[in-house]
């Protein structure tokens, strides 16, 4: 199975990886701000089991997750798991924990 090579491959492909039958009921944004080389801030504005990616930072997010453009990858490759992650340091949740496990699961897997 393809990997992916760079950030904007893996924000490009969450529309279509998107499960909108994993999103219903929800109502939120999720940031996302990727760190270090080929990265940058994104933001996700799921409703109505529909799915809006927009670059840049949002004023108000449900949550917000900071994590290196790199290890960004290695959780959209399937080769680092982000609560292993969490528990390094090496990404970080503020706001909606149970928002931020939601989101994850909202997308096929590569």
């Amino acid at each position: 199975m393809a990997k992916f090579e760079s950030i904007p491959e893996v924000i490009q492909s969450y529309q279509e990886r998107f499960q909108p039958d994993q999103a219903s009921g929800v109502d939120g944004i999720v940031q996302l701000n990727l760190t270090g080389e080929g990265g940058g801030p994104y933001y996700m504005i799921i409703k109505d089991q529909q799915l809006e990616v927009v670059e840049g930072e949002h004023d108000d997010p449900t949550v917000t997750v900071t994590t290196s453009a790199e290890d960004w990858l290695k959780i959209n490759n399937g080769e680092s798991n982000p609560m292993a992650l969490m528990m390094q340091g090496k990404l970080k949740v503020k706001g909606s924990l149970p928002m931020a496990t939601k989101f994850q699961g909202m997308f096929v897997r590569v």
